[in-house]
């Protein structure tokens, strides 16, 4: 008997680390989306269909940072070349949460991005989780949960749904999602 994988669904996880005294200021990125918060600024794209709590994310020095370090990673690794294509910031107060979405127009597929990265920016510890929705061999829909930590990420195939749960803090969090296409 014979096997060959004819799809797989691949996820890459982990933490940014950066040389000593390199750190990525998240306070920055937080600045910044916060910023676009005061300023009314929400995030809108041709592919993304945008809920209340995504925000336009400016791209200052922390961002250029966290985005060189992921490609570079990614590339290192994994042998993936990733091109920037847009990216947004999400805030979720207390009790807040967000609905289910991938980040694919499937009537425009060759120009939607190829994988979503979503990166912990601040989060209170186990007051929320990210959900990403995948279909199995009956072609109904399991659900991988993520509980991301602060300066964590997760990059994931853009055609998957996903959401963030219930915020349980009574603090806000904050996350980065990029949207990436690759070369």
């Amino acid at each position: 008997m014979h096997k060959k994988v004819l799809s797989e669904i691949d996820t890459y996880f982990g933490t940014v680390d950066m040389p000593k005294y390199f750190e990525i200021n998240r306070s920055e990125l937080k600045s910044s989306l916060l910023s676009s918060v005061v300023e009314d600024k929400c995030f809108k794209n041709y592919c993304v269909i945008s809920n209340p709590f995504d925000y336009e994310m400016l791209n200052g020095k922390a961002f250029t940072m966290l985005n060189t370090y992921l490609i570079e990673n990614f590339r290192l690794k994994h042998g993936v070349n990733l091109v920037n294509d847009f990216n947004f910031g999400n805030i979720f107060k207390e009790k807040e949460s967000s609905i289910s979405k991938d980040l694919i127009d499937k009537q425009k597929l060759f120009e939607s991005p190829d994988y979503t990265c979503i990166y912990a920016i601040d989060i209170e510890r186990y007051s929320q989780q990210l959900i990403i929705e995948y279909p199995n061999k009956r072609l109904k829909e399991n659900f991988f949960q993520v509980e991301l930590k602060n300066n964590e990420y997760i990059i994931f195939p853009s055609i998957l749904k996903y959401f963030f749960t219930r915020n349980t803090s009574n603090k806000t969090n904050t996350y980065l999602t990029i949207a990436y296409k690759t070369r």
